[in-house]
């Protein structure tokens, strides 16, 4: 069932639908049954989930210029590095359109512990050590939570799919929490770690590619290469 929902519903959606709007309340019992199911270190969920709904377009359109500056950052670095030869001279990249283009936009950043759960904070006593406490650690540990927040969305498309509702994800965008605040998104304190929207599609990066007769080009690897049996 799992296997038949994520091979025939999950698609990168390019356009969402405008006349259509998921209810708040599926988005909200989603994000709670992904919290419920997801494991995490310690009990700590060393992450916080901020989600743009309809009302935060302003917001949503800051993060969409984030992802697009980042892009163009790193052409140019490229090129610097010798890496590439040019760039797309500032093209920008309708694979971040759903980004801005959305119902409801999740924006997924580190987050750092004011305590420990009964349990772990007896724990702490015998000696435990709860690096998510830490400010300093947030760097860190941040591939650890990054793991963590990786079987989160993937809990969250798995409930969001189930209602019919479609997910996109980005992970091109501004690591440093000081370029998102500067732009005005003061409630970002730590980090971000990924970005996933939802919404009804309208138009998919499939079909797209299937329409200039290029679908057949864009492949993952071979099996082989990926899985290795020792």
């Amino acid at each position: 069932m799992t296997f038949d929902l994520l091979e025939e519903k999950r698609k990168h959606v390019r356009k969402y639908r405008t006349d259509k709007i998921p209810p708040k309340e599926k988005i909200e019992l989603a994000l709670w049954k992904a919290w419920k199911t997801s494991p995490s270190k310690n009990n700590a969920m060393a992450y916080e989930v901020f989600v743009y709904g309809p009302e935060s377009q302003d917001m949503k359109n800051k993060v969409h210029e984030m992802c697009h500056a980042n892009h163009i950052r790193a052409e140019k670095r490229a090129v610097k590095e010798g890496l590439q030869s040019k760039t797309q001279e500032g093209m920008f990249n309708p694979d971040y359109a759903h980004i801005k283009d959305n119902p409801y936009l999740f924006s997924i950043h580190s987050r750092v512990l004011k305590q420990m759960n009964p349990y772990y904070q007896r724990q702490e006593k015998t000696g435990h050590y709860a690096d998510q406490k830490y400010e300093h650690k947030v760097e860190q540990i941040v591939d650890s939570v990054a793991v963590e927040v990786g079987l989160f969305i993937q809990n969250l498309t798995n409930y969001l799919l189930e209602e019919d509702i479609d997910v996109s994800y980005t992970s091109c965008f501004y690591r440093n929490p000081e370029e998102w605040r500067n732009r005005g998104l003061f409630h970002v304190k730590w980090r971000p770690i990924t970005l996933m929207s939802c919404g009804y599609g309208d138009i998919y990066r499939r079909d797209v590619l299937r329409n200039q007769g290029r679908d057949s080009e864009d492949f993952k690897p071979d099996i082989k290469e990926i899985i290795k049996w020792i």
